[in-house]
């Protein structure tokens, strides 16, 4: 069976994790460029567009005030994603966690259904460029370190292209694609695992073989051998890193003090030689032997590598631990979404056509009665009794008028400053009429 590859790109208001709010995805087919899907959608009302994002992607800011919702257009992107059986984004990480933060302001189970493979492009064509150098490469910079911008690694391997405006969806899926498929032709043997690097289900097979498994660093290009010893659970291994080890002179009494440390305190390193694995990771894993590479490396003795397995068993036993995130505002708050309790009423919530039906839905857990008014403020505030449309408006307003600029969300302050530091390295059509817009909002609040 042929497997079908889709590129992803968000285009967001915001860098922060839970407040990047999407306004347009671009998603090609890598077999097809003519097949590029783009949807646009507006941000929530009670966001501000950011100037900076504004300026990134030449966009105005009216346009992120104008048309339907990211609830309202949600269902589409889905189907057009899952329709792919294999997907793709240029440093995925930032990419898979909009699309996981835009799931849950929906109101969605936050991640993709389990058996959806997402590929990372960026390190896979740096990769690419390691291993078979005369198809692809990366260009440095003056200070010698490797580029692995977007539009430097595309210019590094193709003649330039003005149809391309970087930083806009379109324009970024569009290169990838053609990088894609670059490797596609020109090295197939590679394009063939692809998948493989990344699914957390072939990654299961090489790790409970215990076999040699290669770790990608891409912004140094440099593959480092690791030796699974240890399952912790389903999902997490301890490997060790075997040429870190091997500098190191062998499993030391510190290296016995740092795992004895962990183990009281997860927050402590580990020695730097012992990789806590873990097999949902966006980053690149492979089994040399897949395209015959020849990594030169001395395994530990087996009495070593019992050592060390019997520290862990009695210091770091059982499954993986993972430290509590301080998590202060409900855009951050996705994990365990939705409550079982509420799974049902979720799904009628969506399944009512109209506002007037889903304002009628009842919720037991309080992180779904929030998501669920924010929904039906953002896109149907008319149907809101009194009392929870005052709450949502004084919220805003108190969001909006916040001085401390280390929130994470825009603010009529912080976004009057960028606009005059933006305008003061030129005049930008796409603020007309921005900064009157926060004054009268300024003067109403």
């Amino acid at each position: 069976m042929i497997e079908t590859d889709g590129i992803f790109d968000w285009e967001t208001n915001g860098i922060n994790n839970g407040f990047r709010y999407p306004h347009q995805i671009a998603i090609i087919d890598n077999d097809n460029e003519e097949r590029l899907e783009i949807k646009n959608f507006r941000i929530p009302y009670y966001e501000l567009p950011s100037p900076y994002a504004l300026a990134a992607t030449n966009m105005n800011w009216k346009k992120l005030k104008e048309g339907p919702s990211l609830y309202e257009k949600l269902p589409e992107i889905l189907e057009i994603l899952l329709d792919y059986d294999i997907l793709w984004a240029y440093n995925s990480q930032y990419d898979t966690g909009v699309l996981t933060e835009a799931l849950f302001a929906c109101g969605h189970f936050p991640y993709l259904y389990k058996d959806k493979v997402v590929c990372d492009a960026l390190p896979f064509i740096s990769l690419a460029a390691k291993l078979f150098p005369d198809s692809l490469s990366i260009p440095k910079k003056e200070d010698g370190k490797f580029s692995h911008k977007l539009s430097d690694v595309f210019n590094e391997n193709f003649s330039k292209d003005d149809s391309i405006i970087w930083h806009q969806a379109d324009g970024d899926v569009r290169a990838t694609s053609r990088l894609l498929n670059k490797i596609k032709k020109e090295v197939p043997e590679l394009w063939e695992y692809r998948s493989r690097m990344f699914s957390k289900f072939a990654r299961q097979d090489l790790f409970s073989n215990y076999s040699i498994w290669a770790r990608y660093y891409y912004p140094s290009q440099q593959i480092s051998p690791m030796l699974p010893i240890y399952e912790r659970d389903r999902d997490n291994y301890f490997s060790i890193d075997i040429i870190k080890y091997e500098k190191s002179g062998g499993f030391s009494d510190k290296d016995k003090e740092k795992i004895i440390n962990h183990g009281k305190d997860n927050g402590k390193k580990l020695p730097d030689w012992l990789h806590a694995s873990y097999l949902k990771t966006p980053g690149v894993i492979f089994n040399p032997e897949w395209f015959d590479i020849t990594l030169e490396y001395n395994l530990p003795k087996d009495s070593e590598i019992q050592e060390i397995k019997n520290y862990i068993n009695q210091y770091l036993p059982g499954p993986k631990i993972w430290p509590k995130k301080d998590i202060k505002y409900l855009e951050e708050d996705y994990f365990g979404f939705p409550s079982s309790q509420d799974k049902a009423a979720w799904d009628s919530f969506h399944k009512s056509v109209s506002w007037d039906e889903k304002i009628q839905v009842k919720f037991k857990d309080q992180k779904s009665k929030r998501i669920a008014q924010r929904i039906i403020f953002d896109n149907a505030p008319e149907t809101l009794d009194d009392q929870p449309y005052k709450i949502i408006i004084e919220f805003i307003k108190s969001r909006w008028m916040n001085n401390d600029h280390k929130v994470p969300w825009v603010t009529v302050s912080k976004a009057i400053e960028a606009i005059s530091s933006l305008e003061n390295n030129g005049s930008l059509e796409i603020f007309e009429g921005y900064r009157e817009y926060l004054l009268s909002l300024k003067q109403e609040l």
